[in-house]
């Protein structure tokens, strides 16, 4: 390979690292970013006390390295780096009578505390706040005059700071999470409206062109003249077209992007009351007689199964529109859920007057 094109592979490398960085930063929060500045911070003044003070044994040098790896590693890897801050804390605090120069971790250790504070789990809080405050009582008692913490008030008050800095982790997580529902409860609401929406455009569009096929069914067949020289032919081709092309639209809007977005973000429950509701009315407002039944609970979210079994629903209600007379049938719907299964039952009288069209199905 020659030296160009060498040069073009790092570049090239050093681009998608960038790249990759800036796609993995997108979705940190302010807090990650504050986090971020202050391990660059804290990282700066490690290596100037380095500098200034280095370490002159083994245990120290490589205590020094493996912090600052720790606090460039604190953004990205927040648990696993605080860990290795607290076990270098320990061991620098075990091993000060032979190596008390090198940087200082005090604000690395700060630092983790708000890490873990931010993850909080009360074993891990009691486990690090124990081992730091053992390892420095330790040093406190055998090295006295190279700590310089007074016991016990200069200890208790070190570890209520440990503590306080902890809770500040712990806020800015209930932060967050409150952030989190919020945008949560924002797009359920969202998604509430689209689904209701999609089904009064249903209702409305599809409704009312069946009823416009029917009627021109019934004129076919009692006034075949009339129908012919009026060209009702086109108007129920461009009638029917704008019913599937109405269906398709529907479908999309139920369920064609679930495979790629995710699972729902509400209930199945509330998306069946919905469509149900909305059902209900429209057959109603036809002069049709029954009514559906909704039992039992569910806390299933609306996934694609989901969407697939509101698309069904869909459908036998427009069935009960189009091949059931209003005058001489009643429709029953029946739902029960369950946790682990959804039961539907669906049953509608067969009779039909003079005045209605006895089939009628549109491809």
């Amino acid at each position: 390979m020659s030296r160009r094109n060498r040069g073009n592979s790092t570049h090239e490398a050093v681009l998608r690292g960038i790249h990759g960085i800036r796609r993995h930063m997108a979705a940190w929060s302010i807090a990650d970013k504050v986090i971020l500045c202050l391990s660059a911070a804290a990282l700066v003044v490690a290596i100037a006390e380095w500098i200034m003070n280095p370490p002159h044994t083994v245990v120290g040098v490589v205590g020094a390295m493996l912090l600052c790896v720790a606090l460039a590693l604190l953004p990205w890897r927040g648990r696993l780096a605080a860990w290795m801050i607290v076990i270098i804390g320990v061991i620098g605090d075990m091993s000060i009578g032979f190596d008390a120069t090198g940087p200082s971790g005090t604000w690395a250790l700060l630092l983790a505390m708000v890490v873990f504070g931010r993850h909080p789990r009360i074993p891990e809080c009691i486990a690090t706040i124990g081992i730091t405050m053992a390892s420095v009582t330790y040093a406190t008692i055998r090295y006295p005059e190279i700590m310089g913490y007074g016991i016990p008030n200069g200890i208790m008050n070190f570890g209520i700071g440990l503590f306080c800095v902890y809770l500040i982790g712990v806020s800015i997580w209930y932060r967050e999470r409150q952030r989190a529902q919020q945008e949560i409860r924002h797009q359920m609401e969202q998604a509430q409206l689209q689904l209701m929406a999609a089904t009064l455009l249903h209702d409305a569009v599809s409704g009312s062109l069946t009823r416009i096929l029917i009627t021109a069914e019934r004129m076919k067949r009692e006034r075949p003249d009339d129908y012919a020289r009026c060209g009702m032919e086109d108007i129920v081709g461009y009638a029917t077209d704008a019913l599937h092309k109405t269906h398709q639209a529907i479908e999309m809007v139920h369920g064609g992007g679930s495979a790629a977005n995710g699972t729902g973000r509400f209930t199945l429950l509330v998306a069946v009351r919905a469509t149900a509701s909305s059902g209900d009315r429209r057959l109603h407002e036809l002069g049709y007689h029954g009514e559906t039944l909704i039992q039992g609970g569910c806390n299933r979210q609306l996934d694609d199964r989901g969407y697939a079994f509101i698309q069904l629903l869909h459908e036998i209600y427009t069935n009960i529109e189009r091949h059931c007379d209003p005058q001489c049938s009643t429709y029953r719907i029946h739902l029960r859920f369950a946790d682990d299964a959804v039961t539907l039952l669906q049953t509608n009288g067969t009779a039909t007057s003079e005045q209605w069209v006895a089939h009628y199905s549109i491809r």
